[in-house]
């Protein structure tokens, strides 16, 4: 800070949904959780929970960091330049819009929002960047695929972390 490098630690968004009302639910469902036993209460509860899921995942907004640790994991072994990186990211971005998402430009410029995804990955230690080439840090990989999967839903994949010895380590899968 002292140097005049400070910058901000990323950007927040926060999109809400349509409420949901659950008397409108048990009516339209037919349902009166008092009258079921444990196994359907559970089972009706589970329901319910995996419809607010599906109806949050719907407006998560697709913020510049996860943007970015989606096409650095896309091909971990493979560099990538800053244009071929803006590329990837304008198509993961497309593939986002059309899935419905919400996509927050900071400062309504692609070029500033990739600069910041790729900035905050690299302060971070996330990604490497060596002779003008970036790459995904091998030893981050579940971290990166942490945020690449916060919109994995909204662009119709799910990311892996690069294991330490090269093989894909599984991660859950997030379900939609």
């Amino acid at each position: 800070m002292l140097r005049g490098r400070w910058y901000r630690l990323g950007y927040a968004c926060v999109n809400f949904g349509r409420p949901i009302s659950m008397r409108d639910y048990v009516r339209e469902q037919a349902i009166d959780f008092r009258q079921l036993d444990d196994a359907a209460r559970h089972a009706a509860v589970a329901h319910v929970g995996a419809l607010l899921m599906a109806l949050i995942g719907e407006v998560v907004p697709v913020l510049p960091v996860p943007l970015v640790a989606s096409v650095l994991l896309g091909d971990p072994q493979r560099p990538l330049d800053e244009l071929e990186l803006k590329s990837a990211v304008t198509e993961l971005i497309a593939r986002a819009e059309a899935h419905g998402a919400h996509v927050y430009i900071p400062r309504s410029d692609l070029d500033y929002a990739i600069g910041v995804g790729l900035r905050m990955l690299t302060l971070r230690r996330l990604a490497i960047e060596r002779d003008g080439l970036f790459s995904a840090n091998p030893e981050e990989g579940i971290t990166l695929a942490y945020y690449a999967n916060s919109i994995a839903h909204l662009v119709g994949e799910t990311a892996q972390a690069p294991a330490q010895d090269g093989a894909p380590a599984s991660l859950p899968a997030r379900q939609a």
